[in-house]
């Protein structure tokens, strides 16, 4: 049973490929449509995914803010609608809000005023690239966007393969879609050809890929592109 005095935050997790609700849980699912008031990326991607979810109400009928630095003193008086007995909901632009996500720090404000935050299951690209690496899930990091500066970027690299190498923790990153081209090609020039890196693009969609592989395989037989398609990166080590 979930209620009190007090209203709630719901975590609720998006699809993190377009239009698939089946990849949400049936809780989650009910929940959001018993929700009114949401906090938001962006209001036209949420309003977007309520439609998809088949939310009861109109969007008229639906109260939506979006996350902004520009004015905190709103968003304080939003989640203060908890206190009255007001269930909030928290939506990422994909994925698990929370998770290289700014809806960490709407958690955070309610802890600090001991309003219970309910986390949803759903997709996140992150740990379905972890899960379908091969490489250790009992000990990861998550870097998220590294330098758009080639020096900087190869010392980052090197230090996240040292890293791997030294305590086996499973390295993991992201990239804007765009600069697909630019990261492969940084990674493949400095990482040892021994060193194991996965690729894991478009998950949860139709053309999904997941390639787990030596550095020196990828220098020789990599023929996938990813130019503009959403992609995990991680380096790590396999027992096999």
């Amino acid at each position: 049973m979930i209620g009190g005095e007090k209203g709630l935050i719901f975590m609720f997790p998006c699809p993190i490929a377009e239009g698939d609700i089946g990849s949400l849980s049936p809780n989650a699912l009910h929940w959001l449509r018993q929700t009114s008031h949401f906090i938001v990326e962006r209001a036209k991607t949420a309003r977007h995914f309520l439609k998809q979810a088949s939310h009861p109400l109109t969007m008229s009928g639906i109260t939506i803010l979006e996350m902004s630095d520009d004015d905190q003193g709103e968003m304080t008086r939003f989640l203060e609608l908890t206190l009255k007995g007001v269930n909030i909901g928290v939506l990422s632009e994909a994925g698990c809000p929370g998770i290289a996500d700014p809806g960490a720090s709407v958690a955070a404000w309610a802890h600090n005023r001991n309003i219970r935050v309910v986390p949803f299951v759903g997709p996140s690209s992150i740990f379905l690239a972890l899960m379908a690496s091969g490489f250790s899930g009992q000990s990861f990091a998550f870097h998220g966007y590294l330098s758009n500066k080639k020096p900087e970027l190869v010392h980052q690299l090197r230090q996240l393969e040292a890293s791997m190498l030294k305590t086996d923790q499973t390295q993991i990153f992201i990239e804007t879609p765009y600069r697909n081209g630019f990261i492969l090609e940084t990674l493949l020039s400095c990482l040892k050809e021994n060193t194991r890196l996965c690729i894991a693009c478009d998950i949860g969609s139709p053309n999904e890929d997941i390639i787990q592989q030596p550095v020196s395989k990828w220098r020789t037989e990599n023929s996938v592109n990813y130019h503009k398609r959403p992609c995990i990166y991680l380096i790590g080590s396999t027992s096999k």
